[in-house]
């Protein structure tokens, strides 16, 4: 099925942000550090546990062993971003869609559906260049949508799900629009991502409904503070709040977070009070961040059972609901070779530290 986008070309540019007045400047606001200096090998080597491998087949298999092992549940993300020309775009768009035959003819072994294996994808890898404004930007995107619209419905007439992610603020009207397109054509297998750190998700979220699917972040993009925010207790609070009010429009939620505090928060203040079953929602970690204790009291109910030692009335015997049935925990697996996952796992690095810890605790096998 082929679906045109409902919106007018310049509605898909973010020279200026759609909801505030505040004029940004083009491109993607990074500084300089010392990961942008450090050698690929090395990046890479600092990386790796974040990596499910080079290939799609590393990659699903990795997928299986975490599945097996530790009944976790995983997407699968093909690294690359920014394309630059049609032949790039267009090797994406085939390369999609062997992923998508692989994982139909490699799905996981999981009698609940939600646990099965599922594909993200960036919008920036099927277009020629980035949102400006300009005839020739809006000739890109078209081309784009349609492309997007391609994987999609090979992965919809196979039974897959995918999730169109969220990159840089210059990007965030057309793969939200894109996505509210495709949705409401029909492609019900397609969920996509909200960042609690744009000033304009308050408005957005409005947009959403029903049986939609959404994984809640707080952004790893820093982005300028006349858009955004920049602390990230208040993205954090604001993941929660949002998807709070997710919640009440029938949303289904996956939090993303490696925040323990974040995910407790979760908890208490959505799951809890709104009586969510384990079928409306799951929690999302990148892989090589070690919070193993964590991930596998939600899957086997060990967290809710403890939690509901420090409850009473109806939020006890929720959380002992929730106990009996756990909950879903679906790891990141991005995958590539280093040409092409080397900017990824800069960006990574460079915006959040911490992971060289998260790695050594890795090695460590520290929790």
């Amino acid at each position: 099925m082929t679906v045109k986008l409902p919106v007018r070309p310049e509605r898909l540019v973010s020279g200026t942000d759609l909801h505030t007045t505040q004029p940004v400047t083009p491109g993607p606001h990074q500084t300089k550090s010392l990961f942008d200096t450090i050698p690929l090998p090395l990046v890479m080597f600092l990386a790796k546990p974040y990596l499910a491998g080079q290939t799609s087949s590393a990659a699903i298999s990795k997928a299986h062993e975490l599945y097996q092992s530790r009944k976790f549940t995983g997407t699968l993300d093909i690294l690359g971003e920014d394309a630059t020309s049609v032949e790039d775009c267009e090797r994406y768009v085939t390369t999609y869609m062997s992923l998508i035959d692989e994982v139909t003819a490699n799905q996981l072994h999981a009698t609940n559906r939600l646990e099965r294996l599922t594909i993200s994808m960036k919008p920036s890898m099927f277009s020629t260049s980035a949102p400006a404004p300009g005839s020739a930007s809006e000739k890109a995107l078209e081309a784009a949508f349609d492309r997007i619209n391609k994987v999609v419905d090979y992965a919809f007439q196979r039974g897959v799900d995918m999730t169109l992610e969220a990159e840089d603020y210059r990007w965030t009207n057309f793969h939200l629009e894109s996505y509210l397109a495709l949705y409401k054509a029909g492609y019900k297998n397609l969920g996509t991502v909200i960042q609690s750190r744009l000033l304009r998700t308050e408005k957005d979220i409005a947009r959403f409904e029903e049986g939609m699917r959404v994984r809640m972040v707080i952004g790893i993009y820093q982005e300028p503070a006349t858009i955004a925010h920049t602390e990230k207790s208040i993205m954090k609070e604001l993941a929660v709040r949002y998807s709070r009010e997710l919640a009440h429009q029938g949303v289904y939620l996956e939090l993303a977070s490696h925040d323990t505090k974040c995910v407790d928060s979760f908890v208490n203040k959505v799951v809890l009070p709104l009586k969510l079953k384990s079928s409306e929602f799951e929690f999302q970690f990148l892989l090589g961040v070690p919070r193993a204790r964590l991930q596998e009291g939600l899957v086997n109910g060990s967290y809710f059972s403890e939690l509901s030692q420090k409850l009473s009335g109806d939020d006890e015997k929720h959380a002992l609901t929730l106990a009996q049935s756990g909950a879903i925990v679906r790891m990141y697996l991005p995958y590539g070779r280093d040409q092409v996952a080397g900017p990824y796992c800069r960006r990574r690095l460079r915006n959040n530290p911490n992971m060289i810890a998260f790695g050594i605790k890795n090695v460590l096998g520290v929790q």
